[in-house]
């Protein structure tokens, strides 16, 4: 069996990219290690690197930090209950990152702020 890193679908071994996030397909072994990962990063405490003002800017940076193995979660202020009155105050979502990797993930996020200043 075959896996895709991002998703997880589940693919049959002639597969060669995931149908849905077209990301290459990884092994049964490549995927369990990833899952071991997984797990440890769940017991980190994962804390704010900065706000996405939409889910465009939010799928950015969160592509950016993955294709470097920074693992991403996004806590939307888009909550469907309020219309997405607080998006104006507070932005589409706070990115954070895990503690561990934060020095990393800023480094990171400095360079994309300056590619989009100029």
């Amino acid at each position: 069996m075959k896996y895709c890193p991002r998703c997880g679908a589940e693919y049959i071994d002639e597969a060669l990219v995931c149908a849905d996030c077209n990301k290459k397909l990884i092994g049964a072994e490549e995927w369990n290690a990833m899952l071991g990962q997984h797990e440890e990063e769940a017991q980190e405490l994962f804390i704010k690197l900065c706000t996405a003002a939409d889910q465009f800017e939010a799928d950015i940076i969160r592509d950016m930090l993955e294709k470097e193995g920074i693992p991403v979660l996004l806590r939307l202020y888009a909550d469907t209950s309020f219309d997405g009155i607080f998006v104006p105050q507070k932005g589409w979502a706070a990115v954070l990152v895990p503690r561990s990797r934060f020095v990393q993930a800023e480094r990171i996020m400095l360079e994309y702020q300056k590619q989009q200043q100029g």
